[in-house]
């Protein structure tokens, strides 16, 4: 194996992919960044801390759920772009597609050569539906994720309640008592 034509092929996938991938984090954070912001709150107010406060909970509970709303037509319009850039990749595959089956004079091309030919005339189309399926995918996966908090939140908060309501009567449980001993 040629170690140079490896490192060649190495690199330009290294520098297709950071600019692939610059690309979907913009997309992504265009799409994401108020959820994102949420989550970070609630990693400092809330996981990071070891008791927080049930108002500071009910807060990000609240506030996430909200988000998530809004997040529902986000990922959503970002799915039609999916769909669409998926749809005109195909166009272009199909119409260089017939056009390079149907031009040649002569010796009629074999399929593999039309395919070829088609593969690489869509080959920035197929890229960019690349790009917005994986961010696609990317915001889902937040939202997911997100909901899972929400979740998580809720546990937490009816844990405390009943944390607070068992305390709540022991003290005035040991109130009479006390009254009582007199």
């Amino acid at each position: 194996m040629d170690q140079t034509k490896l490192n060649e092929s190495l690199n330009a996938v290294n520098n297709d992919s950071s600019i692939a991938e610059d690309i979907i984090y913009r997309t992504v954070k265009e799409y994401s960044s108020d959820l994102d912001d949420i989550m970070q709150k609630i990693y400092n107010d809330v996981i990071s801390i070891d008791y927080p406060a049930i108002n500071t909970i009910e807060k990000y509970f609240i506030e996430l759920s909200s988000a998530l709303y809004f997040m529902c037509e986000r990922v959503e319009k970002l799915g039609v772009y999916d769909s669409i850039s998926k749809a005109r990749a195909q166009e272009t595959y199909n119409n260089k597609y017939l056009e390079f089956s149907t031009s040649v004079v002569g010796k009629k091309p074999t399929v593999g050569e039309t395919q070829a030919v088609s593969d690489k005339a869509a080959i920035y189309d197929k890229t960019v539906n690349d790009i917005y399926s994986r961010a696609y995918k990317i915001l889902k996966n937040k939202v997911s994720a997100a909901e899972t908090m929400v979740s998580t939140l809720s546990k937490i908060l009816s844990h405390r309640i009943q944390e607070s309501q068992l305390t709540q009567m022991q003290t005035g449980r040991r109130l009479l008592n006390e009254e009582n001993a007199f």
